[in-house]
């Protein structure tokens, strides 16, 4: 083998002989390591006289050294498992000891609710004992108001006919004997059975005291036997509980010793598994770079390797010495060789360089065309749409000239400044002035309405129609459609002589601006709707005397608290200052030329002569009020079929001036002004307790304006006390109990009674009848839902 290599080595001069050198060079560096490797296995202390290549007795005691690891960690892993067991069945001890403590406390608690049981029981016993002796004081009261009512009566008829003849005086006052003697025999009667019920029922409550009281002890030893008994509860669970954990902590820290035992000695063994495996490792990388050697030399010994390295030593001494004979001319042939192929190697980089940037141009170069040509495209589209605008613009240009030509001759409010051109409306009107009773005009009013419009309302509807009219502004008329709530207003306007206008609200309506209109800027131009129109004529010559109505029909298709807040917010204004002159706000700035009566050019007033009535149906396509509109309005729910009557052939009425209505509303103001505060003073001492306390409804002096204003009037117009008192509970308080869910049907039902039996302290005559209704009709709606 080595002369073979050496007739290689002789026939491979020149440029080969520098390779071969070089892994000589590196099989004598291998060799080197090897025998160093030897070295270091003969001295292992470990493994003492075990130094043969093969290696198999070192890997055996390796094995077994790891497998004795190996056993040392499942021993550990069982002494863990161990520990885990015990703490398990700890917790289940525990467990098992939480369960039974949990199922006394349900017991515990199961005996209070019993308690508690029966202290509601005794409770409402009390209540009811507490009510029983509420009606005898209200019986009571009823006895003492009837005995004031005779007095009074006395007094009447003793002040009243003191110019009548001696001996009707003296009939007149037998007659009040006998009537007094009769009250005193009944109020008698009614005091002894009020006497023997109150010793009946307090010998009724002293038994059921004297029950109560012994229950009363039975359950208050049975409370203590509970309380002791679940003092020892519970101390019972503390000193289990301490044990437990006294228990628990000592198997815990004696387990936990044991397991950092274990834990600390599979770390050594795992230490020692790592270290024997880390030799294992090097021992078989040095076994597989020994066997790489010998397959590399061919399985020769050493020895002939050696020889061999030795004479290719020689060999390599004698061909330097011939390099270094070799001639000068060579050298630097070699060299400029050397040189060249540096250059043609860097020559060769730079055109592979230059020709991938070539190619990235031609890429670039090929999504540049793309991209020119769709902005070409795209600049064609451009264009053609330009000159679409430009024409738009031209004839747009065209429209505004024409529009700026015409606006100069134009007035920004045109309908407005044409009522101000309008003859007819500058002249003054004379409705009649002379004064009117209000019990003879309100039955020619309906029989005016019957005969001339086909319409049928009764007395008491058009009573409060209006006194309505002298409590809001603002009227609410309510019920089933096409029973002639749009026509009331309308007819009662024809038959005394006075103006309306109908604006229909839509249901898209959700700004003041969708009542009033709106500014175009544009055209300088104010879009007037029928309400501002209605509302700048009203306040014409023709109209200003006489008596205005706006009716809103379907004023709830919409949300009125949106597109009518500023109405309603003038309404506020106008309570608190009734002298004050009220507008509404149209524009932001001064136009020119406006209409006369707009003050400043921007502000519309709201005369004193017009009345809002909004007409409603409560259905699916409708929304409610709110109660700040219900509040500010008087609210008049028509009948769903009226009664019709025979008219006669009625002449028309004289047109009525609105100084003479209000006239009349301020004389039965005057006159019948303690009739309005009994009515309050009536709403306050017999429910007003019973409403804030139960059902948190209370009212201010908003209601005491409109009463004060309202009852009058009916009265003045053969109504009764009652008619009007029966309409403002109905409407004004009881009303804000609608649709409150959280008032249970028992308290209404408390509540109706309530108000049948103490509403003969204000009338006897009548009935109440509207709130009655209400309270039913929303206790009906509970049961349904």
């Amino acid at each position: 083998m080595g002369r073979s290599n050496s007739r290689k080595l002789r026939k491979a001069q020149g440029s080969a002989r520098q390779p071969q050198v070089e892994e000589l060079e590196k099989l004598t560096a291998i060799v080197d390591d090897l025998a160093a490797g030897e070295r270091e296995l003969a001295s292992d202390a470990e493994f003492p006289g075990e130094v043969e290549v093969s290696g198999e007795i070192s890997i055996t005691r390796l094995r077994d050294a790891v497998r004795e690891a190996e056993r040392a960690r499942d021993l550990a892993r069982r002494r863990e498992n161990n520990f885990q067991g015990m703490q398990i069945e700890l917790d289940k001890k525990r467990e098992a000891q939480e369960g039974n403590l949990a199922k006394r406390k349900t017991e515990l608690d199961e005996l209070a609710k019993s308690l508690d049981a029966k202290k509601g029981e005794l409770d409402h016993e009390f209540r009811k004992l507490a009510e029983y002796k509420s009606e005898l004081a209200s019986e009571n009261d009823r006895l003492a108001a009837h005995h004031a009512e005779l007095a009074s009566m006395e007094q009447a008829a003793q002040s009243g006919f003191a110019e009548f003849r001696h001996e009707q005086v003296g009939r007149l006052r037998n007659e009040l004997d006998e009537r007094r003697h009769r009250a005193e025999e009944d109020l008698t009667r009614l005091e002894q059975q009020a006497a023997e019920r109150r010793r009946a029922a307090e010998e009724e409550l002293g038994r059921r005291a004297a029950v109560l009281n012994d229950e009363s002890a039975e359950l208050d030893v049975r409370r203590r036997e509970l309380e002791l008994q679940s003092r020892r509860l519970k101390i019972r669970e503390q000193y289990l509980d301490q044990e437990a954990m006294e228990r628990g902590k000592e198997h815990r820290e004696r387990l936990q010793s044991e397991c950092d035992l274990a834990k600390q000695e599979s770390r050594n063994w795992q230490q020692r598994h790592d270290a024997m495996r880390e030799l294992v490792e090097q021992r078989g990388k040095e076994l597989a770079a020994w066997e790489a050697l010998e397959l590399r030399f061919e399985h020769r010994k050493p020895e002939e390797v050696l020889e061999e390295i030795t004479a290719l030593r020689r060999e390599n001494a004698g061909l330097r010495k011939q390099v270094a004979a070799m001639p000068v001319a060579d050298k630097d042939r070699l060299v400029e060789l050397q040189t060249r192929y540096h250059d043609l190697t860097v020559d060769r980089e730079e055109l592979f360089r230059k020709n991938e940037e070539l190619l990235r141009y031609v890429e670039v170069n090929k999504i540049s065309a793309i991209e020119r040509e769709n902005a070409r495209i795209l600049t064609a589209a451009l264009e053609q749409m330009n000159q679409t605008l430009r024409s738009e613009i031209e004839q747009q240009t065209a429209k505004l000239e024409t529009l700026q030509g015409g606006m100069g001759q134009n007035p920004p409010f045109p309908a407005c400044s044409a009522m101000d051109d309008n003859a007819e409306f500058a002249r003054n009107s004379e409705p009649a002035r002379g004064p009117v009773e209000l019990a003879i005009f309100i039955p020619l009013i309906r029989q005016a309405i019957a005969a001339h419009e086909g319409l049928y309302y009764s007395e008491a509807d058009l009573r409060c129609f209006v006194a309505g009219m002298a409590a809001s502004r603002l009227h609410l008329l309510q019920g089933i459609s096409g029973i002639g709530k749009t026509r009331l207003p309308e007819a009662f306007a024809k038959v005394v002589g006075a103006s309306y206008e109908i604006v229909a609200v839509a249901a898209e309506w959700r700004t003041p601006q969708d009542l009033m209109g709106y500014y175009n800027a544009f055209e300088r131009k104010f879009y007037e709707t029928d309400f501002t129109q209605a509302l700048y004529r009203a306040q014409l010559p023709l109209y200003r005397d006489k008596p205005f109505f706006v009716v809103l029909d379907e004023m709830n298709l919409a949300h009125p608290e949106q597109y009518f807040s500023d109405l309603l917010s003038l309404m506020e204004r106008k309570e608190g200052n009734p002298g004050s002159d009220q507008h509404l706000r149209l524009l932001s700035a001064r136009v020119d030329p406006a209409p006369r009566l707009l003050k400043d050019g921007r502000d519309l007033k709201v005369p004193g002569n017009v009345w809002f009535v909004g007409t409603a149906n409560h259905d699916e396509t409708t929304v409610s009020f709110a109660d700040k509109t219900y509040d500010r309005a008087h609210v008049l729910e028509l009948p769903p079929k009226p009664d019709r009557f025979e008219a006669g052939n009625r002449r028309p009425l004289t047109p009525i001036a609105l100084t003479t209505l209000n006239s009349a509303f301020n004389t039965a103001q005057e006159k019948y002004e303690a009739e309005a505060l009994r009515v309050l003073s009536f709403f306050e001492e017999q429910f007003g307790d019973q409403l804030r306390r139960t059902f948190r409804v209370s009212w201010g002096s908003r209601l005491e304006r409109q009463a004060r204003a309202f009852v009058p009037v009916v009265v003045a117009a053969g109504g009764h006390i009652g008619e009007a008192a029966d309409h403002l509970l109905a409407t004004k308080i009881l009303r804000k109990l609608q649709g409150r869910i959280e008032v249970p049907a028992q308290d209404l039902e408390k509540l109706r009674r309530l108000v049948e039996e103490r509403w003969p302290v204000l009338c006897e005559n009548t009935w109440p009848v509207k709130s009655v209704e209400s309270l039913d009709q929303e206790a009906r709606w509970r049961a349904i839902s």
